[in-house]
C-alpha cells in the first residue's frame, strides 16, 4: 500500500521529505503511522479550478456593489 510522508524521516536507509509517496509493508507502516510520520495516501483526483477561463466549467461570480456606511 502507498503512504504519504507527513514528517521528514528515513525509511530503510533512504531519506524522505514531506509530501513524498512511499510504498512500505504493513508492519513498518503501522509503526511509522503510530509515531506520526506517515498517513495513507489518497487517490488524488484532478479538478479544473479555473473560473471564467475559456474551457472552464464555471462562470465568474459578480460581486454586489458596496453599500455606503451608515452614519
Amino acid at each position: 500500500m502507498k503512504y504519504e510522508v507527513v514528517k521528514g524521516c528515513v525509511i530503510r536507509g533512504v531519506s524522505h521529505k514531506v509530501g513524498d509517496t512511499v510504498e512500505v509493508d504493513d508492519k513498518l507502516a503501522e509503526s511509522l503511522m503510530g509515531i506520526g510520520r506517515l498517513v495513507p495516501a489518497s487517490e488524488s483526483t484532478t479538478t479544473n479550478r479555473a473560473v471564467g477561463v475559456e474551457g472552464s466549467e464555471d462562470k465568474p461570480k459578480k460581486r454586489a456593489p458596496r453599500k455606503p456606511k451608515a452614519k
